[in-house]
């Protein structure tokens, strides 16, 4: 039988009509403009659809953070840390001043969109930026959890004014120290996590170093508790509870709902506590100093003073002892 053989069809690298489409020549490695350009549209593709998937990635990413800012977001751990450097914290206030903005929400957010890390690395005007305009969104989305957070923040950052140890005027050598011991093992009572930050003096003297309020505020709680010996509590205007214990003797006769000022004596530096009333000597002289706020599910829940601290370290009055 004879096949008839199509009116047109390839020889080689001839170009042929067949069925009314056209086959595009084979690529010719000695024409080097045709060469670039299918170089060149090669690299655009891929430079495009990396942009794409980079840009998915960014938004699957920002639902995904959108997602976890929740009403409880203040009573994780991580939160709790409370880890916003100095250096991170002046420059949100900065900015926030010159852009008219409430320096707590911009925190919130500037918090949250770093993974409640404030420390790792340093922030920039443009980083601020984002963060302005997320806020705008998360306030849209998130206002609820958003007011949330902020308040929080404001209740331990708001109205801290000074150190709560002063310089010494005639004595060099009467200096304190302090870590960030968070969390750290404390056996007394049972094992638990240490909520709070020990400043510890140089001096291992009961009585010799006074204690000043941080805040103004509100005596709320006064006297002795086996754990932390001669305590006082201070709510301050914007919701913070800072506490003050293991102290040596106070500065005047509180009685609770008395009115305090930020930087006024109300105690002094000792080693009482971890026992029945009177016991000291427990261990070395020092301030333990506690911050704790109300959040949904808690009255009283405790976070880390150590960066409070840090921030104050320049903040520190000058007393004669």
């Amino acid at each position: 039988m004879k096949i008839k053989r199509p009116s047109s069809f390839k020889i080689k690298n001839a170009t042929v009509k067949r069925s009314g489409f056209q086959r595009k020549k084979k690529f010719n490695p000695d024409n080097p403009a045709a060469a670039g350009r299918s170089l060149f549209i090669s690299f655009l593709s891929l430079f495009v659809l990396t942009a794409g998937i980079v840009q998915m990635q960014n938004h699957i990413k920002e639902l995904l953070k959108y997602g976890s800012f929740t009403d409880t977001l203040n009573e994780t751990d991580a939160f709790r840390s409370l880890a916003v450097s100095t250096d991170n914290y002046n420059m949100i206030q900065a900015y926030a001043e010159e852009n008219g903005m409430d320096d707590f929400d911009l925190l919130s957010v500037s918090f949250y969109m770093n993974d409640l890390d404030l420390v790792s690395d340093p922030l920039n005007e443009s980083k601020l930026q984002v963060y302005k305009d997320i806020y705008e969104e998360l306030k849209a989305k998130k206002e609820a959890e958003l007011s949330m957070l902020s308040e929080s923040l404001r209740a331990i950052w708001k109205d801290i004014r000074y150190f709560p140890v002063p310089a010494s005027l005639i004595n060099d050598k009467a200096t304190v120290s302090f870590d960030n011991s968070w969390m750290f093992e404390r056996n007394y009572g049972g094992t638990r996590g240490h909520e709070g930050t020990d400043i510890m003096a140089s001096i291992n003297e009961r009585g010799y170093y006074p204690v000043l309020s941080i805040t103004d505020g509100e005596v709320e709680n006064i006297g002795w508790l086996p754990k932390g010996g001669y305590r006082i509590g201070i709510r301050s205007p914007s919701g913070g509870y800072f506490y003050y214990a293991h102290l040596y003797d106070y500065a005047e006769d509180y009685q609770k709902g008395d009115q305090i000022q930020a930087g006024e004596l109300i105690g002094f530096m000792g080693d009482s506590g971890y026992g029945e009333e009177g016991t000291v000597g427990q261990f070395a002289v020092h301030l333990h100093l506690g911050i704790y706020i109300e959040t949904q599910n808690n009255e009283e829940l405790s976070v880390n003073p150590y960066w409070v601290l840090k921030k104050l370290e320049d903040k520190k009055l000058s007393y004669r002892y």
